[in-house]
């Protein structure tokens, strides 16, 4: 038996030609249109972020070594070594620290405020001017715990000196040299001692200086705290 062949699928472009037909022309794929302007813009958005991050990087790489203070400097202290510690901040027109470099110098000046924990040092906070200044004293009272609030006295707190007597009553005028109250800054004070009393430095007027220790080294000295300017 003879085996017949399927006829085979004539291709269209056959069948074209054998119409007398011409083959369609293939059609290029469509052309996108470029957009310089876009082009040029994301080009500039990409080189403004990377030099962005440069800076940024470089200005938080450029700190300095400056003075923090260590631990509470009551006003009128002089500083220690221990008082001061190092710390790094970036450079700030609105901070004026003191360089580390300089913490030489800086010991044994004098707190002109009261020094925080924490806190950045400047020219402001010191003095090289001691304890006591010029046409004052530095006088040491002691006082019993009736004798004075019970409120802690701070650095710089202004306070009145008040005579008192013996029995702690106030004391009775006297004709020949009545006793005086006395304005006053405190210094520091102290811890209570054995006999119950506590010192407190005070910085006051030459002239009562020697009057207030009298009275003071008798315990007839009572500290009242006055509101500050």
């Amino acid at each position: 038996m003879t085996r017949t062949e399927a006829p085979r699928p004539t291709a269209p472009s056959a069948v074209a030609a054998a119409n007398g037909l011409s083959r369609a022309p293939a059609l290029p794929p469509p052309r996108r249109r470029r957009r310089p302007a876009l082009l040029a813009l994301a080009v500039a958005m990409v080189v403004l972020g990377a030099v962005g991050a440069a800076y940024l990087a470089t200005s938080l790489g450029q700190t300095a070594p400056v003075i923090a203070v260590a631990r509470e400097v009551p006003w009128g202290q002089q500083i220690t070594a221990a008082d001061l510690v190092e710390a790094r901040v970036s450079a700030d027109p609105a901070l004026t620290p003191i360089l580390y470099g300089d913490r030489d110098r800086v010991i044994g000046m004098v707190a002109a405020t009261t020094l925080t924990p924490g806190s950045l040092l400047t020219r402001e906070a010191l003095t090289e001017q001691p304890l006591p200044p010029p046409g004052q004293q530095l006088v040491g009272v002691g006082v019993s715990a009736v004798q004075l609030p019970a409120t802690p006295l701070r650095p710089g707190d202004d306070v009145l000196l008040v005579p008192v007597t013996g029995g702690g009553g106030a004391a009775a005028p006297d004709a020949a040299a009545p006793p005086r109250t006395v304005a006053a800054t405190v210094v520091q004070s102290g811890a209570p001692g054995t006999d119950g009393l506590r010192v407190v430095d005070v910085l006051l007027d030459a002239a009562d200086g020697p009057d207030v220790a009298a009275r003071a080294a008798a315990g007839l000295i009572a500290i009242v705290v006055v509101a500050g300017e």
